[in-house]
C-alpha cells in the first residue's frame, strides 16, 4: 500500500468517525430536548393535582391526566430508541450490569458476563 493510499484511507476513516460523532451528538441533543418536554409534562400533572387539592379547580380525574401520561410514555420510548441508535452508531453494547463496552468485547470487564460471539465470516 502506497503512502497516498494510506493517507486516503486515514482521511476517509476520519471523515466516517466525524459523521458518527455528529450523529451521536444530534441524538443526544434530541434526548435532552425530550427530557425537558417530560419535565414540562410532570409540571402540568403537578399543577393539575395541586389545583384540584386546593379546590381551585374541579376534582382531578385520570381522564384529565391521561394525555400528560401518554405524552411522557411516548417521549420515554423515543429516548430509548435514540439510546439504542447511539449504541449502534458508537459501536457499543450494554452489559446486563449496565456497563457500556465496545461491540467486539467478549466478556464484560466489570462483571465478567460473556457476550455472544457473532461470526461474520
Amino acid at each position: 500500500m502506497s503512502f497516498f493510499d494510506k493517507l486516503k484511507s486515514g482521511v476517509s476513516e476520519a471523515g466516517n468517525k466525524a459523521k458518527v460523532a455528529v450523529e451521536i451528538n444530534r441524538l443526544k441533543m434530541q434526548n435532552s430536548s425530550k427530557h425537558k418536554e417530560i419535565d414540562q409534562q410532570y409540571q402540568e400533572i403537578g399543577r393539575s393535582v395541586f389545583l384540584s387539592l386546593t379546590n381551585e379547580d374541579e376534582s382531578i380525574s385520570l381522564d384529565k391526566l391521561q394525555p400528560f401520561i401518554q405524552q411522557i410514555l411516548t417521549l420515554q420510548d423515543e429516548i430509548q430508541r435514540n439510546q439504542a441508535q447511539i449504541g449502534l452508531a458508537g459501536d457499543e453494547k450494554k452489559c446486563v450490569c449496565g456497563e457500556k463496552v465496545p461491540m467486539e468485547t467478549r466478556f464484560c470487564p466489570i462483571c465478567g458476563h460473556p457476550f455472544e460471539v457473532i461470526d461474520i465470516g
